[in-house]
C-alpha cells in the first residue's frame, strides 16, 4: 500500500513526456510537493498547466553539468530523485554495421543524465530519502529486428550503475525501472501512426495482459519503489509480460 508523500519534495528529470506528468500528478496527489525539470521552460508550464498540487516547473539542460548543479540549488534539500529523462536521439533504430558515431555517442548519453542528475543530487537529498533511474526491458530482451544494441548498452549502464549506488550511497534507497513499451512516451510519439497501431494491436494479442503500458502503470511502480523504505538495489521490469514470451 503507497504511503503519504505530505511533506516530501520529488524531483522528476525528464523530457515533458507522459510519464513525467503521470509521476508528477501521482505524487502530488499523495501530499508530495514536486519539482519537474525538462529542457524546454515553455513546453514545462503547458505541460504542468492542467495538473492540481504544489508542482514547480524549472528547466535543465540536463547534459550540461553546470545547468543541473544550478538546478538543484533551485530545488534546496529535498526527499525523492526520479529520472525517466530519455533523449531524441536514442530514438532512431541503427545496425551495428550501419552506425555513425553521432548516433552511437548520442544513445549514449542517457547514462550521462543518470549520472550528472544523481551527482548533482547528492547535495541535498535526505539521508532516508531515494533515487529512481530509468532503464529498459531491452536490457533482459533484445529485438529480433536489431538496431538498438547501443542503445540497450545505455541502458544496462543506467541499470548497473544504479544497483552500484545502491551500496555506495547508502542509506540512500537507489532502485531502477525497466519499461517495456509504455503508451505517451517520448519513443513511441516519434513513431508514425501505422507503426503506433501496429505496435497497439502486437500487445493486444501478445502480451498476457492484452495492452501497451499506460504512464499513471509505470508511475505507480515508481511510487511503490520511492515509498517502501525495505526496496532497494532492484531492477523492477514493468513490461505486460514481455519477458514471459
Amino acid at each position: 500500500m503507497v504511503k503519504s508523500l505530505s511533506g516530501k519534495k520529488v524531483v522528476i528529470i525528464g523530457e515533458s513526456s507522459g510519464l513525467d506528468l503521470a509521476i508528477a500528478k501521482a505524487t502530488a496527489e499523495l501530499g508530495a510537493s514536486v519539482v519537474i525539470s525538462t529542457p524546454s521552460q515553455d513546453k514545462l508550464n503547458q505541460a504542468i498547466e492542467p495538473l492540481s498540487g504544489e508542482i514547480a516547473a524549472i528547466a535543465v539542460d540536463i547534459l550540461n553539468e553546470d545547468s543541473v548543479n544550478a538546478l538543484f540549488e533551485k530545488v534546496g534539500n529535498f526527499d525523492h530523485l526520479v529520472v525517466t529523462s530519455v533523449g531524441d536521439r536514442n530514438l532512431p533504430r541503427s545496425l551495428f554495421s550501419e552506425m555513425t558515431i553521432e548516433t552511437a555517442q548520442g544513445a549514449l548519453e542517457k547514462f550521462w543524465r543518470a549520472f550528472f542528475a544523481v551527482r548533482a543530487s547528492l547535495k541535498n537529498i535526505a539521508a532516508d530519502g531515494s533515487i529512481t533511474l530509468t532503464s529498459s526491458v531491452s536490457i533482459f530482451k533484445t529485438s529480433k529486428l536489431g538496431g538498438i544494441s547501443v542503445v540497450s548498452a545505455a541502458n544496462a549502464a543506467v541499470a548497473v550503475f544504479g544497483r552500484s549506488l545502491a551500496l555506495e550511497l547508502a542509506p540512500i534507497r537507489v532502485n531502477v525501472i525497466a519499461p517495456g513499451l509504455v503508451e505517451d512516451t517520448s519513443v513511441l510519439s516519434h513513431q508514425s501512426e501505422s507503426e503506433r497501431s501496429d505496435l497497439t494491436k502486437w500487445a493486444e494479442t501478445a502480451l498476457p495482459v492484452q495492452h501497451l503500458g499506460k504512464p499513471e502503470e509505470v508511475a505507480q511502480a515508481i511510487l511503490s519503489l520511492l515509498t517502501n523504505p525495505y526496496i532497494t538495489g532492484v531492477i523492477l521490469p514493468v513490461d505486460g509480460g514481455v519477458l514471459l514470451l
